[in-house]
């Protein structure tokens, strides 16, 4: 059984049982720990942003086929784009006439934007453009690595480039609707989000992390401060506590209960500090199953379909056509 590179992907492995893998693994980073800390340090970070890609199942390229693609540019790496746009393709074909919204799908670690294809035609139904895209290092993206900062920059690069300002509404999945938040707090003050099976912490999944590949969370300290240095943004700019004291727009959180990846606790906390958000909470729906689940989906058009009919300038704003 692989190792996994990051504690988004880490599917409630039993720490009982563990892969032969992980144990030789854990013991290499004990024998390295031992010889060189700063070593460790270094190549524990280098896994943890380092995401896998996986195979696209059939019924993503079913979707992706439809799309209109186009690659757009993250400093060095070409970014996977796909569109699809209303039937006629008229811009002036939104909701109530206007102009036509842009609703972003944005997927976690170690997925990809077809895995959110489901909750294309819905949406499109309701005479809304539908753009995904792969994350660095993910999908039919280039690189290798990828982090937080990283996804939050390439939203950023996105809305100026290929959607005209900042989108309307996004529904986010997992580590993606972290992002999401972190280019909220820096402007995207109109966008309507759906979050679905958000985390609320990520200084709990870096310290699940560490335990899971190294057997202990002693190297959290020198973990976050090498991470700091290579980005140069302190960890507590992304500790969603405080984040959310920034964050007001619309919100929606689907979230299922028996969630092993991302704790439905986690939902909750979002749902709980965001002013006037909603949550709806699933059972038997997984990490991933929600994306495909026909209430989810339906949950989240009404949502913004809603949002995006109102007339009202602060909630709508448009980001172009």
């Amino acid at each position: 059984m692989p190792v996994t590179a990051h504690p988004a992907s880490q599917r409630a492995i039993d720490t009982s049982n563990l892969p032969w893998a992980l144990k030789a693994m854990r013991a290499g980073f004990g024998i390295l720990r031992r010889v060189s800390r700063g070593s460790a340090v270094r190549l524990v970070a280098r896994l943890f942003v380092q995401p896998r890609r996986h195979g696209v199942p059939e019924r993503e390229q079913r979707v992706l086929v439809t799309a209109t693609r186009s690659t757009a540019r993250h400093k060095d790496k070409d970014i996977a784009v796909y569109t699809w746009s209303p039937p006629d393709g008229d811009p002036a074909a939104g909701v109530d006439g206007g102009p036509t919204p842009t609703v972003l799908l944005v997927h976690g670690w170690e997925g990809r934007g077809g895995q959110l294809g489901a909750f294309v035609a819905p949406l499109v139904a309701q005479g809304m453009r539908v753009v995904a895209f792969d994350h660095v290092g993910h999908g039919e993206s280039e690189g290798r690595a990828c982090a937080l900062p990283t996804m939050r920059d390439t939203l950023h690069m996105l809305a100026e480039t290929v959607l005209g300002g900042p989108p309307d509404g996004v529904i986010a999945h997992s580590m993606g609707s972290f992002a999401v938040s972190l280019a909220m707090a820096d402007g995207w003050r109109g966008t309507a989000a759906v979050y679905v099976s958000p985390p609320d912490d990520l200084l709990v999944y870096f310290g699940r992390y560490l335990e899971l590949v190294t057997g202990s969370q002693d190297l959290l300290p020198d973990m976050i401060q090498l991470m700091e240095e290579r980005f140069g943004e302190a960890v507590e700019e992304f500790e969603f506590r405080h984040l959310v004291e920034t964050l007001n727009q619309p919100l929606l959180v689907l979230h299922s209960t028996d969630d092993p990846d991302v704790p439905i606790e986690g939902g909750r906390f979002v749902a709980e500090h965001w002013p006037g958000a909603e949550i709806r909470e699933f059972d038997g729906l997984g990490h991933r199953r929600i994306l495909r689940d026909r209430g989810t989906i339906q949950c989240a058009a009404a949502f913004l379909g809603d949002i995006l009919e109102s007339s009202d300038p602060s909630i709508r704003p448009r980001a172009g056509p």
